[in-house]
């Protein structure tokens, strides 16, 4: 049980590390976003990263299957990072972030190709719950129309970005658990992230010709905030995974979005509060029955 606290911990630090990456960071650009929720988080997982590795001498992890998996993820998750700041840059948080809720369903596929993972025909009500959630979210413009809603995902880029991202995160999810098979939770996040941040900065400086440490000298306390919360948000997201099947734990992780719609309300103050609330608690349903019904 404890395990599956973790993972809704999980996704309370990630909707959070996202409304202060918003709030703080927003009005430079989603290059900085992704600096912040990448590097920031690299004060806190590399020394654990370095001190596991020499206490428990962790070189033997670092096979070929290991390394080319984590190659894999690496391009994934860059490229993932870089569409959902941009999402939730140009979109509200209770717009954009409950798309998220559509991995579960990308998961069906990716989770039985890649792990043999399998879930039942019943999870098609599931599926129909996400569905009617993300036409609920836009209802305020079913006056133009009943089919309003759905064209009003398209208009709104943060929501379909999200949709992406909800894909890539079907794929990365499972490598993700695989790599945590060929080591172990704690290490693996403490590398995996340090890694992601390294290299996500590069990206985005050869790319976006960003002056880094001018960014991080006059950023510091929003960058190490946004950090610490991601950080925190790793350790929960491996520990949840190195336990729960991995349809189980982005089910519980996905908690997020009804944090995001809180978050936006209370730090934005987004509108239509109650409507995307309903709608949510939709999605959550919808990734519930498809998680129980595997």
């Amino acid at each position: 049980m404890l395990y599956f606290l973790f993972a809704i911990l999980a996704g309370f630090f990630v909707a959070l590390s996202d409304a202060l990456n918003k709030k703080f960071l927003s009005s430079l650009g989603s290059p900085y976003m992704v600096i912040a929720r990448t590097l920031g988080s690299l004060p806190f997982l590399f020394p654990l990263f370095v001190y596991l590795t020499l206490k428990h001498n962790c070189f033997f992890y670092f096979s070929s299957n290991f390394v080319f998996t984590v190659s894999i993820l690496l391009i994934l998750e860059i490229i993932a990072t870089l569409l959902y700041m941009k999402g939730i840059q140009i979109s509200p948080l209770s717009l954009s972030l409950p798309f998220l809720s559509f991995t579960p369903i990308f998961i069906i596929l990716t989770g039985y190709i890649l792990l043999g993972e399998k879930i039942s025909k019943l999870g098609a009500l599931g599926i129909l719950l996400i569905v009617l959630g993300s036409y609920c979210i836009n209802l305020p413009s079913i006056k133009e129309g009943w089919l309003s809603p759905i064209k009003a995902i398209k208009k709104e880029k943060g929501s379909l970005l999200l949709l992406k991202v909800a894909f890539i995160y079907s794929i990365t999810s499972v490598l993700g658990k695989k790599g945590l098979l060929l080591t172990n939770p704690v290490w693996f996040a403490s590398f995996y992230f340090s890694l992601l941040g390294v290299f996500a900065t590069l990206v985005i400086k050869i790319f976006y010709k960003i002056k880094i440490l001018d960014f991080i000298k006059r950023y510091k306390n929003a960058i190490l905030l946004v950090g610490i919360t991601q950080a925190l948000m790793c350790f929960c997201h491996m520990i949840a995974l190195s336990h729960i099947e991995t349809a189980y734990m982005i089910a519980l992780k996905r908690t997020s979005i009804l944090f995001a719609v809180i978050l936006g309300y209370l730090i934005f103050k987004e509108s239509y509060f109650l409507i995307r609330l309903f709608s949510v608690i939709f999605m959550l349903l919808g990734i519930l029955i498809i998680t129980l019904f595997k």
